[in-house]
């Protein structure tokens, strides 16, 4: 068992109730000073908080992407953890059945239900509760425990994902499948990834919703146009399709 020394003691994490006892007396003795002063800080607060939500929507846009938020290269996925091969920028999540194992350069172990990462010490969680603080230089590895049927979930769940529709008649779809075709259009702002089951069902489209509509979407090489704000700007990886030209 890892001895706790006597600066982490005092280091201690402050109670939720500490917290709010400290907060409700910096705000009484701004009060008493200056009203002023205490809107101004509540403005300053929302402004960080809005501009945090800002970054948190990037974030998510980037990820969603397949962009790694830090530095905007290509990352890799894999069941439970995306990777920036780039600049070492990771996320991944944790075993919903499953333990993660600390092992510790003595030998010994921690098991916990999470582990969360500071500059100094990773934090072991178990039913929402911080049972130990680990300095990182005593840790050789961390191990995650997923079971066989926590696996087997998540590929259900990404081949759920990876399974579309026809855009046209809504019959369910995988893109490994020989006959499915794609059409790149933006009918506003942004351009749009629409899947077909057949080459049939991608004339229908075509010609339900003419290129007059938006900007000649189905005919122009999407790499010289600059008329739309793109979300799929380069398609070279979508190997399996050849574009068919509908007059």
């Amino acid at each position: 068992m890892l001895k706790i020394t006597k600066r982490q003691r005092e280091r201690g994490l402050k109670t939720l109730s500490e917290m709010n006892e400290e907060l409700e007396e910096h705000l009484s003795l701004l009060n008493a000073e200056d009203r002023a002063a205490v809107e101004r800080v509540t403005r300053e607060v929302d402004s960080k908080i809005v501009e945090a939500a800002r970054e948190s929507v990037k974030e998510l846009k980037m990820i969603e992407e397949g962009r790694c938020p830090q530095c905007g290269q290509k990352v890799r996925r894999f069941l439970f953890t995306t990777i920036c091969e780039h600049c070492n920028w990771s996320s991944y999540v944790r075993p919903q059945k499953g333990r993660v194992i600390v092992h510790l350069r003595d030998g010994s172990t921690l098991m916990c239900e999470e582990t969360f990462q500071t500059p100094e010490e990773v934090l072991c969680v178990t039913q929402d509760v911080v049972r130990y603080r680990v300095p990182r230089n005593v840790i050789i590895f961390v191990e995650f425990d997923w079971t066989e049927e926590d696996v087997r979930q998540r590929q259900e769940q990404l081949a759920r994902e990876e399974r579309g529709q026809c855009a046209w008649c809504a019959k369910p779809l995988k893109r490994s499948d020989d006959e499915t075709r794609v059409t790149f259009a933006a009918f506003g702002l942004y351009q749009e990834r629409y899947l077909f089951c057949s080459i049939h069902c991608q004339t229908s489209f075509q010609r339900q919703y003419p290129t007059r509509i938006h900007r000649d979407c189905y005919h122009r090489d999407c790499s010289k146009c600059s008329e739309c704000m793109k979300k799929f700007e380069d398609t070279s990886y979508e190997t399996f399709l050849e574009e068919e030209a509908v007059h």
